[in-house]
């Protein structure tokens, strides 16, 4: 219990809600791209980030990535909630509702088995 504690304040846990999948993809924020590092059903992580988006800042983007033999690409609205150099982490807040179903399929596949 102390542990668990002792890892809350100090914000040693893993925060992430949903398991993350490294992939093939890009991120496109007001014009500019940046490489997807890593993402999941509640947000991305993403490198190349310049700075311009702080913690806690709302922003849109559209999120491409490559699965297998197609493409798939959704919008999104998103919220930093961390930031270390050149990446940035976001957590999804509004998801374009027609690209839902493909997103929770694609998971379902990647994370099958573990």
């Amino acid at each position: 219990m102390w542990s668990a504690i002792k890892s809350a304040l100090t914000g040693d846990s893993d925060r992430r809600v949903a398991p993350r999948v490294a992939a093939l993809g890009t991120v496109t924020i007001d014009s500019s791209k940046f490489t997807l590092e890593n993402w999941s059903q509640s947000g991305i992580l993403i490198s190349g980030h310049d700075g311009r988006l702080i913690k806690g800042q709302k922003f849109k983007m559209t999120v491409e990535v490559q699965d297998d033999a197609r493409v798939i690409v959704f919008t999104a609205e998103a919220v930093v909630v961390r930031t270390a150099g050149d990446k940035l982490a976001a957590q999804f807040y509004r998801i374009d509702k027609h690209k839902k179903q493909a997103i929770v399929e694609y998971f379902a596949r990647k994370t099958a088995g573990r």
